[in-house]
């Protein structure tokens, strides 16, 4: 995680270990042979453009709430996040914002939320 995080070029590509309690009303939507998609609000909201407020101050700005998608990772597979980061990375489709963990050690990619039904 921390490789993709140095490969940032601005606040708001940064990934960032979310806390699983930062996010609500998780919900199922999708099942299938790679794992399991879910809907969930994330209170903290995604990361905005850094503001400048004058020359020698900025301010970092997040969204109230946001909309987020949860993939899930299958058991001891940050070797398939760091291929979900290489996937996005070069093919920026979809938003990565980071990774979170469920009590249960079930880790999720968290992830744009694809109002159309599809991570591709």
């Amino acid at each position: 995680m921390k490789a993709f995080q140095l490969r940032a070029r601005s606040y708001e590509d940064v990934i960032e270990w979310i806390p699983f309690d930062r996010l609500s009303i998780v919900k199922e939507i999708g099942k299938g042979g790679f794992g399991s998609v879910y809907k969930a609000t994330w209170l903290d909201g995604i990361r905005r453009k850094v503001e400048k407020i004058n020359d020698n101050s900025y301010k970092r700005a997040r969204e109230s709430s946001s909309i987020v998608a949860l993939k899930t990772l299958s058991e001891g597979s940050l070797k398939e996040f760091e291929n979900h980061m290489k996937c996005i990375l070069s093919n920026s489709q979809l938003k990565i914002y980071g990774l979170t963990q469920k009590s249960n050690n079930e880790y999720f990619i968290v992830l744009q939320y694809a109002d159309s039904g599809n991570l591709h």
